[in-house]
């Protein structure tokens, strides 16, 4: 290609990864071009973005942003997936679809917080409770006791009550 195409190719990518904290490089290159087409639609619905890049192209454009140590990961046909919430969501939404693609999907590793992850790591971190979780999880852990008292005072009303019933009862039906 030309040195102005190049050029123009690295600004874009630098374009979109100007600001990320966070990627996942993966390769598609044994995916059919529909399998492709149905990643990029579940990507999309996630708000994040999926550029194929060559990777010398994408060495120069890591090093403008300040993901350095990335090129390392690159290896074969790439693809850079960036966006949405960041490393911990694509690594979920990409390792789900690896699964349902029957291994077609490769992760060769990514960058999250400053640090370049492997494709175990991404996979360690796909497995990590994301940030809905964690709500759900510290929610559960605030209301679970108040509910178990509620459930707990309720138990004691009622026996209470049939105590109460069963003397009544017992004393002839005098109130």
């Amino acid at each position: 290609m030309s040195k102005a195409v190049n050029a123009a190719l690295i600004d874009g990518l630098v374009r979109e990864l100007d600001g990320a904290d966070s990627c996942v490089v993966i390769g598609t290159s044994a995916m059919t071009v529909e399998e492709v087409s149905s990643l990029r639609s579940k990507l999309r619905a996630q708000d994040f973005k999926m550029r194929v890049v060559k990777n010398s192209l994408a060495k120069v454009a890591f090093d403008k942003v300040g993901l350095t140590g990335l090129e390392a990961v690159l290896s074969g046909p790439s693809a850079v997936v960036h966006g949405g919430e960041g490393a911990l969501a694509i690594s979920k939404m990409v390792v789900e679809e690896k699964k349902t693609a029957k291994d077609k999907l490769l992760i060769h590793g990514g960058f999250n917080e400053g640090d370049v992850v492997d494709s175990q790591g991404i996979d360690a971190l796909s497995k990590v409770p994301g940030r809905k979780e964690l709500l759900a999880m510290v929610m559960g852990s605030f209301f679970g006791p108040v509910s178990n008292m509620a459930q707990n005072m309720d138990n004691l009303f009622t026996e209470t009550h049939g105590l109460i019933e069963a003397l009544i009862e017992k004393n002839g039906g005098s109130e």
